[in-house]
């Protein structure tokens, strides 16, 4: 069994030693790497090919800035291994995860998706992600249930189902395993938490409406019949499904970006039109999403919840403000947003009292 370990990198040169390192120490060691250098301005290739001198199963290519989708691709094509890994340039695995996700791909299954952890600079955004054994391919029609990085997959899939779609800017993974699940495909979970998806500054999710648009796409494309792919799979059809709450959860957690940078304006644009394009019905646990992983979520330390409640906090204040809702109170609105940091911050100020004073403040 050998794998392809897709590596992509744009820019991402500080970042590719701790990802390399983190492959070169895979305890599973049947695997080869394509670096796919997508015209990078820094020094890429210089740390590249240090590598590929190092462990001659590393292996670098460069292509003139298409995308990620194209890099993926291309490193995809030069690849030889039966199964395809993804890799991020700036993403790492722990030491185990080629051997664990190695131990699923048995029998027919097709694709193995792994929990894995976020991490960032900041040392207290370090928030591990298990998959339950019992997800299916069915929930991926609602959300990505996971990053490239913990993600792998039998190259024939590909001959099925087509490869990444170059058209989107984002959501372009979650795009891929949709259509996995359309032709068929057989999934496996690894519960195990073995690889690491950076939550970085410049990522493709701070472009947010970028990110919202493609997300939209995929959604509706998500329940309709795809004419990528063949109709001869028999799930290739259209799903009746209520697609609004999907693009509505989606708009919530763009708008969460988009306010944490400061855009209020363009989020409260966003957000009053698309309640009107879709004619959304809100209610209370919609703007939890607004705090997000992609957003504020797991910045819980002492310094960061400082922070939020500053900073951020008169901020989301002022979107609330300023969108178009009726019958929702602001004083829940805002508690529902910053539940998860007004916890933190009484378990901060009251320590072994602090469980007390949240359910006495929850009632």
């Amino acid at each position: 069994m050998t794998f392809s370990v897709i590596i992509p990198c744009y820019n991402h040169a500080h970042f590719l030693d701790e990802c390399l390192a983190s492959l070169i120490g895979q305890s599973f060691t049947d695997w080869e790497a394509i670096i796919v250098n997508d015209g990078s301005i820094d020094n890429t290739i210089e740390v590249a090919n240090k590598w590929c001198n190092i462990d001659a199963r590393i292996k670098l290519f460069s292509i003139s800035n298409c995308g990620l989708s194209s890099a993926r691709n291309k490193g995809i094509e030069l690849s030889t291994g039966e199964f395809i890994s993804l890799l991020d340039a700036d993403d790492k695995y722990a030491s185990n995860h080629l051997e664990s996700i190695s131990k699923l791909f048995h029998g027919n299954v097709d694709i193995v998706f792994t929990g894995y952890s976020y991490f960032s600079a900041n040392p207290s955004i370090n928030h591990k992600v298990t998959l339950n054994v019992e997800t299916d391919f069915h929930q991926i029609l609602y959300h990505n249930i996971a990053p490239p990085v913990a993600v792998a997959f039998n190259r024939n899939l590909l001959l099925q189902s087509g490869n990444f779609d170059t058209s989107l800017k984002s959501a372009e993974d979650w795009d891929l395993w949709i259509r996995f699940y359309k032709v068929g495909a057989i999934l496996a979970i690894s519960e195990e938490s073995s690889c690491f998806y950076r939550i970085s500054e410049n990522s493709m999710s701070r472009q947010f409406i970028t990110m919202y648009e493609a997300l939209k796409q995929v959604s509706m494309q998500a329940c309709t019949i795809d004419c990528r792919i063949s109709l001869d799979y028999s799930l290739n059809k259209r799903i009746d499904t209520n697609i609004n709450d999907t693009i509505k959860r989606h708009l919530f957690l763009c708008l969460g970006v988009a306010i944490v940078q400061k855009k209020q304006s363009l989020a409260i644009d966003l957000f009053n039109k698309e309640a009107e394009n879709f004619n959304f019905i809100f209610n209370y646990s919609d703007f939890k999403l607004l705090c997000s992983h992609l957003s504020f979520r797991y910045q819980v330390s002492r310094k960061d919840i400082d922070w939020v409640f500053n900073i951020l906090y008169p901020l989301f204040s002022n979107f609330i403000d300023n969108i178009n809702i009726k019958g929702l109170d602001k004083t829940i609105l805002m508690k529902e947003i910053f539940s998860v940091h007004k916890k933190k911050k009484v378990k901060n100020t009251w320590g072994l009292l602090s469980p007390l004073i949240n359910r006495i403040s929850c009632n």
